[in-house]
């Protein structure tokens, strides 16, 4: 009964990010504890109280990137377009161009970068997101880059992970 229910929840949210989530579904059938784990990293991993939801869509959508992981990245794709994030703003994002990107939300895309994709440390761009958002700004926008990187690295441990091509994605916006 429990792993019914627990795939039930997997498929409402494959509906909801337009991706399949297999590797949740996986461990739904494997173990429900873990899963129970899992749903719990989630709900610790999407918050988006403290900041627009561009600001929080860019450091996601960076971080994912950076995890390379093609249906991470489409997941995060589908979610900012659900969020109102404009086109521009998620092709700016997905380009790696941030000219089109206001001075607020480079700096997010530049601390994204630096965190998730370099793993090195950006001061001037963490002051940049702390003058624009504070500092429970910077807080959630930490777990949003990060938490969008963590999931691909669950995905590539179990062999569900896929390659980007973000050619092919930056057609979907």
């Amino acid at each position: 009964m429990f792993k019914w229910l627990m795939g039930w929840f997997v498929s409402r949210a494959e509906r909801r990010i337009g991706v399949e989530l297999d590797y949740a579904r996986k461990i739904s059938q494997t173990d429900l504890g873990l899963m129970m784990c899992y749903g719990k990293i989630f709900g610790f991993l999407d918050p988006n109280r403290k900041v627009p939801a561009d600001a929080y869509h860019v450091a996601r959508l960076r971080g994912a990137v950076s995890a390379d992981c093609g249906t991470c990245v489409s997941a995060e794709i589908n979610l900012a377009k659900a969020a109102g994030v404009s086109a521009t703003c998620i092709s700016a994002v997905l380009h790696g161009d941030y000219t089109a990107l206001t001075d607020d939300l480079r700096a997010v895309a530049r601390l994204a970068d630096a965190v998730t994709g370099q793993r090195m440390d950006d001061p001037v761009a963490r002051e940049s997101v702390v003058q624009a958002y504070g500092e429970a700004g910077l807080i959630e926008l930490s777990f949003a880059m990060n938490g969008a990187a963590l999931l691909p690295g669950i995905k590539r441990a179990m062999g569900y992970a896929t390659t980007c091509d973000l050619n092919v994605l930056r057609q979907m916006v």
